[in-house]
């Protein structure tokens, strides 16, 4: 499946922690159109996680239940692996500790908004606009503000996608959660992200491929 929307059984809630790191200036602005197929309501997702080279059956579902103009509401419910259901706040998990929530994003042709960061304003995932080196930058509410770096735009189609191969940006976030070292984000201007990557300190990694 091709939106924004998968990415929530993983890193949105972790946003929410109020774990990330420090920088300067804001993002908090996407335009382009948001009335894309992917962000009708009622369309549902699921997604799809690997610890290592082990795949895990994170059981997701996430259900779009509204779009205004691409800032889209969705439903999510999902059985994350331990070392991430233990970043999550309590208000986002039923009572047998599975994740359960409702959450917020835009998602346009133009690119991705984030509105999970706790306190604040909304935060620019990715613009397919953006080039190598560019940041977004959010100050929060609490005067501590967190950086997302673009550290690679592919210039040919060298990402696996089912049977395709296309082209990819990557933004990098850093993390001050204590063993995870980074975030890395995969997004393609025609399918939304594509992947996630959790790179823990300890060297393994958490992938979570969307299609």
């Amino acid at each position: 499946m091709k939106s924004i929307l998968r990415l929530l059984p993983v890193c949105a809630l972790l946003f929410s922690c109020d774990l990330l790191d420090n920088s300067k200036v804001s993002s908090t602005s996407i335009g382009g159109d948001g009335n894309l197929d992917m962000n009708k309501a009622g369309t549902t997702f699921n997604s799809y996680v690997k610890i290592g080279s082990t795949n895990y059956n994170a059981n997701s579902t996430i259900t779009v239940l509204s779009n205004d103009n691409g800032v889209v509401t969705v439903q999510v419910k999902a059985t994350l692996p331990a070392n991430i259901a233990a970043f999550i706040p309590a208000t986002y998990k039923d009572a047998t500790g599975k994740l359960s929530a409702t959450l917020k994003y835009k998602n346009t042709s133009e690119g991705i908004l984030d509105y999970t960061v706790k306190d604040s304003q909304p935060f620019v995932l990715v613009n397919y606009s953006s080039s190598v080196g560019d940041q977004y930058v959010l100050q929060k509410n609490d005067g501590t503000t967190i950086t997302r770096t673009v550290t690679a735009k592919s210039t040919v189609d060298d990402f696996p996608y089912g049977m395709l191969l296309i082209k990819t940006m990557t933004v990098e976030q850093s993390s001050s959660i204590p063993g995870l070292k980074k975030i890395l984000y995969k997004a393609n201007h025609k399918y939304s992200l594509v992947q996630i990557q959790l790179v823990w300190e300890d060297g393994t990694t958490t992938t979570i491929d969307f299609m």
